[in-house]
C-alpha cells in the first residue's frame, strides 16, 4: 500500500479500513517533553492548552490534540511551592507531596531536577479547594461560559495549520464523574456524598453536562474531526464505582452528549478516555456509538488485550495499551522493545488500532527508552510485515 496521509491513516483505522501503518499518538509531560526537545533543537516545548505539537509531529504523530477540558491547563501548570492557583471553574490546585522533607531529601530532589542526572521527580499538581461542597454552593454557582473565546478561538488556528495533513482532536477531559469527584466537589465528598446527598451530584452532574455538551458543539462548528471526553472512573484492579452506578450516573448524561452532537454534525468521531481498569464498560462505550475507546492502561480486567480485542474490536478502535507505570519508565531496552511488540500483536492485527502508551511519558521516562519505543514500532507496526502479515 502506497503511503497513506497522517489525517487518512487515523480516519481509516477509526473505520477498520486497511491502512499502510500503525497510525501513532505520543503525549508527554512538559518536563519530559522539554528534556527530548533539546535533542531535537526545538525550543517552544509547551503543553496542554499552549501545545506546540512540533516534537509530537516530528517522532511520527498522526494527530494534533487540543485540550480545553477542566483538567487542561493545571496538570501542566508551574505551580510554585506554597502557591494556589484557580482555573475558570473555581477550582484551587496547589503541589502535593512536598511536606515534611528533611534538608537531605531537598538534596536528593534536587539532583534529579537535573535533564541529564538520575530519573527525574517531578511534584504533581493536584486540586485543593472545591467550589461545591453543599447546595447552597451549587445554587450560587455560576458555570463557566462554553462560548469563551480564549478556550475556542485556538481551533480556527490549528485546524487551517494542520488538518490538511493531521487529525484534529479536541480533548474536553475530565468531563462527568472524574471533573466531579476530582476537581469540582472533591473525592472525598463526592463518594460520601453519592449516598448521603444524591441529589448534590446530580444537580453537578448535570451542570456538567450542559456545559460541556454546549462545549462539544462550539468545537465541532470549528471543524475539528473527533471531540474527546474523559471519566477516569478505573483504578488500578477494578473500576472506582460500580459499573451499575457509573450506568445510572453518566451513561444517560454521555448520551445526550453524544447525541446532541450528532444532531450538529452525523460524521463526528467520539473518543472515551480513562485511566485504570474500564473493562467492564467498554460494551456500553459501544452502544453509545463511541468511535475510538482508550488509552487501555495495561491494570485489571485491561490486561486481557486479546480478549477485549476479540470481543469489540469490530464495533471500536482502541488506542494506548503500552505500560508506562513500570515498562516504559524502569525497563530494559530489551523488555520496552518486546512489550511494543506485544502490543501491536494483540491489538493492531486486523486494524483498528493507534499505538500509543498508555497514559503522558513523564520526566522520570530514559531518553533511551524512548528511542527504543519509537523504533520498535515503526518496525513492528507496518502493516504486511510481522506481526501485521
Amino acid at each position: 500500500m502506497k503511503e497513506l496521509k497522517p489525517r487518512e491513516r487515523v480516519e481509516r483505522a477509526l473505520r477498520h479500513e486497511p491502512v499502510d501503518r500503525v497510525p501513532l499518538f505520543y503525549r508527554m509531560k512538559h518536563e519530559a517533553k522539554e528534556k527530548l526537545a533539546r535533542i531535537y533543537g526545538i525550543e517552544d516545548a509547551s503543553t496542554g492548552r499552549k501545545h506546540n505539537p512540533d516534537l509530537e509531529l516530528r517522532l511520527g504523530n498522526d494527530i494534533v490534540l487540543y485540550q480545553i477540558g477542566i483538567n487542561a491547563d493545571f496538570s501542566h501548570r508551574p505551580i510554585a511551592i506554597g502557591e494556589t492557583w484557580y482555573n475558570h471553574f473555581g477550582v484551587g490546585y496547589g503541589k502535593s507531596g512536598l511536606q515534611m522533607r528533611t534538608p537531605e531529601e531537598e538534596v536528593e530532589f534536587a539532583k534529579t531536577q537535573e535533564f541529564w542526572g538520575p530519573a527525574k521527580v517531578v511534584p504533581e499538581n493536584f486540586p485543593s479547594h472545591h467550589p461545591i461542597t453543599s447546595m447552597e454552593d451549587l445554587k450560587s454557582y455560576t458555570w463557566p461560559d462554553p462560548a469563551d473565546p480564549a478556550l475556542l478561538d485556538p481551533i480556527d488556528d490549528i485546524c487551517k495549520r494542520y488538518q490538511d495533513d493531521y487529525f484534529i482532536i479536541v480533548d474536553l477531559s475530565s468531563t462527568l464523574i472524574e471533573a466531579a469527584y476530582a476537581h469540582v466537589v472533591g473525592t472525598q465528598n463526592f463518594f460520601l456524598f453519592l449516598f448521603d446527598q444524591p441529589e448534590l451530584i446530580e444537580g453537578v452532574l448535570d451542570g456538567l453536562t450542559e456545559y460541556y455538551t454546549e462545549l462539544g458543539r462550539n468545537c465541532i462548528k470549528r471543524g475539528v474531526d473527533m471531540v474527546r471526553v474523559g471519566d477516569d472512573v478505573g483504578a488500578q484492579q477494578s473500576m472506582m464505582l460500580s459499573p451499575e452506578q457509573w450506568r445510572e450516573l453518566a451513561k444517560p448524561r454521555f448520551k445526550y452528549m453524544f447525541d446532541t452532537w450528532r444532531k450538529d454534525r452525523e460524521d463526528i468521531f467520539v473518543k472515551f478516555h480513562s485511566c485504570g481498569d474500564y473493562s467492564p464498560i467498554i460494551g456500553d462505550e459501544v452502544e453509545l456509538g463511541v468511535d475510538l475507546s482508550g488509552l487501555m492502561q495495561p491494570t485489571g480486567g485491561n490486561k486481557d488485550q486479546v480478549g477485549i480485542k476479540r470481543k469489540y474490536g469490530d464495533d471500536l478502535a482502541f488506542v494506548g495499551g503500552f505500560d508506562v507505570q513500570r515498562l516504559l519508565p524502569r525497563g530494559q531496552v530489551e523488555e520496552v522493545r518486546h512489550g511494543v511488540l506485544e502490543v501491536m500483536k494483540n491489538l493492531a492485527v486486523g486494524g483498528g488500532y493507534i499505538f500509543s502508551p498508555a497514559h503522558y511519558i513523564l520526566a522520570d521516562v530514559p531518553v533511551q527508552n524512548i528511542y527504543t519505543m519509537l523504533e520498535a514500532q515503526r518496525e513492528f507496526g507496518t502493516y504486511g510485515r510481522y506481526p501485521l502479515n
